[in-house]
């Protein structure tokens, strides 16, 4: 890639003046591509492929197959005579990058004082498709280091806490998880869509939802959405739960547990709410 007035140019061997010589540049000089294409609407709203070629010093055939791999996946989208404009996909990522950045933000502390609180790992996550990504986790120092692993970074929302809590407020993670099926991890995993289904209820219900070891034996969690307004309707963008010891989280202080859970995500709901 050279640069000519301060724009990057990726004219090479692969696009040349004369014409494109019908092989697929490899995947990473296509992601640089794709990047620069998406550049160039940063100056106007709306563009072809014959000025996208220009700007780009790249062959007109190129660009053309570069707008329409975008357009097909939602990032741009055409608006008639050969032109294309910035699409809702990307807006949609853009919007995810600062709600998650936000959250980050506003969950830490209410993390921090929810450990301090019950001595317990406190996590926040989020939804990936059928699964939950733990996006920050402050641990307790008594059982933290099981959850250094990968296999406790993401997993499926069907058998924790925070799957379960985001799915009961959150169709689209709900659908993905019941269409995508149920894999039994301990004797005690609900598999049963059914039940599954029933179980969101009652968090709707409840404001919280429990797995008790069905994860890993001999550890459970209780974990309580954080809920946005879209529109006119709220929808779970993540949770937060305290894991531990199943004797520590669901024994004879399990309602303090609850209490304090659903608090953290109340406050969280409410800052994002204030601040989206």
């Amino acid at each position: 890639m050279t640069v000519l007035d301060g724009r990057p140019v990726l004219a090479d061997a692969v696009d040349t003046a004369d014409g494109d010589p019908g092989e697929d540049p490899g995947p990473l000089r296509s992601v640089a591509i794709a990047m620069a294409v998406l550049d160039c609407f940063g100056e106007e709203p709306e563009l072809g492929a014959t000025k996208v070629a220009q700007r780009l010093g790249v062959a007109k055939s190129t660009a053309c197959r570069m707008l329409a791999a975008l357009a097909s996946g939602g990032l741009l989208e055409r608006s008639g005579a050969g032109r294309y404009r910035l699409g809702l996909r990307l807006f949609e990522m853009g919007q995810l990058a600062v709600d998650r950045l936000m959250l980050r933000e506003v969950a830490l502390p209410v993390l921090g004082e929810l450990r301090d609180v019950l001595r317990e790992t406190a996590q926040l996550a989020v939804p990936v498709g059928a699964d939950v990504l733990y996006v920050e986790r402050l641990e307790n120092s008594d059982v933290g280091i099981m959850f250094h692993t990968e296999l406790y970074r993401r997993g499926p929302g069907h058998s924790s806490s925070a799957g379960k809590a985001m799915a009961a407020v959150n169709p689209a993670m709900a659908r993905a998880i019941l269409d995508r099926g149920f894999v039994r991890r301990t004797p005690f995993t609900i598999v049963d869509p059914g039940r599954y289904r029933q179980v969101l209820r009652q968090v709707r219900v409840d404001g919280f939802a429990v797995s008790r070891e069905e994860h890993t034996i001999g550890m459970s969690s209780i974990a309580a959405p954080v809920v946005v307004t879209r529109g006119d309707h709220r929808v779970a963008v993540a949770a937060i739960s305290v894991v531990g010891r199943t004797a520590s989280i669901l024994g004879a202080r399990k309602m303090a547990v609850v209490q304090n859970v659903r608090r953290a995500a109340a406050a969280v709901s409410a800052e994002l709410d204030r601040s989206l």
